[in-house]
């Protein structure tokens, strides 16, 4: 049972509502259009500057094109087109709750690299204060489709999410750039990573706690950034980079916890 627009309940539907400022407003709008308007080029058949080019990587991901959860986004642009200031915005899925946060980071990524100004009066405080907002009711409807279909199918759904917004990412332009191609180097993100997983295992073992697999505790950092870049931190990610002996307590307490948790969640 997909979740799609006709298969939620009603019920279900009213529960997945937040009130926007025109301010949050503009930040989900430039965003959305702009993964909307490359759409349109893609079905269009025009070529874009994407990042097709880096197949020379062995692990290289295309990801995979979603009609529905892409048709999800084209209703959402056009729903918010059409809110009016300190309007209430309704969702179907969670999905889209994770759409209108993708666009907030676009729309800040465009905005810091003058592609596209917005005349928003103290920006990163309005983003950050919008992601934490949208992760709220984005958890809440996770929940609330969990009961609804089951966690197997909401897992499923979930994945499918992750490859479309990797789908986008490679087929579309980088917002951040002005189309020029990148050559082969060492991801930021890889590079972060690489930087705080010895800081971690140090903690970790003069903690006495259990060590993870090199690949699961590479996989426990990348969810906890996950959770720092969402807004539902009170830092970013440069602040553990920028402090050996912060990120390492935070990261070390966060795997911690999350490890302790693995056995019983297994057990349900």
């Amino acid at each position: 049972m997909k979740l799609s627009q006709t298969a939620i309940p009603e019920v279900f539907r009213s529960n997945i509502v937040i009130r926007l400022s025109e301010r949050d407003r503009l930040l989900i709008l430039a965003g959305l259009s702009w993964i909307v308007g490359n759409y349109k080029l893609w079905t269009s058949g025009k070529q874009l500057t994407s990042r097709l080019e880096l197949t020379w990587a062995r692990t290289f991901d295309p990801g995979v094109f979603d009609r529905e959860l892409m048709d999800g986004i084209l209703a959402l642009h056009t729903r918010i087109s059409a809110v009016t200031p300190s309007g209430r915005l309704r969702f179907v899925t969670s999905f889209q709750v994770a759409a209108c946060a993708l666009a907030v980071r676009v729309a800040i990524k465009r905005h810091k690299r003058g592609h596209a100004r917005l005349e928003i009066l103290r920006i990163d405080f309005a983003a950050r204060r919008l992601l934490r907002r949208l992760e709220m009711v984005r958890k809440r409807a996770k929940r609330s489709e969990i009961q609804l279909t089951g966690l197997a199918e909401y897992q499923q759904r979930a994945h499918e999410w992750q490859r479309l917004i990797r789908w986008i990412r490679v087929h579309f332009p980088n917002p951040g750039s002005k189309g020029k191609r990148r050559s082969p180097r060492l991801s930021l993100p890889r590079v972060i990573i690489n930087q705080l997983v010895p800081w971690v295992r140090a903690e970790l073992r003069n903690r006495k706690r259990r060590l993870p697999s090199e690949g699961e505790l590479r996989r426990l950092i990348r969810l906890a950034l996950r959770y720092v870049r969402r807004g539902r931190m009170n830092f970013g990610v440069r602040d553990l980079t920028n402090d050996k002996l912060f990120a390492s307590s935070h990261l070390a307490t966060f795997i911690t916890i999350r490890m302790e948790k693995a056995p019983s969640r297994r057990a349900l």
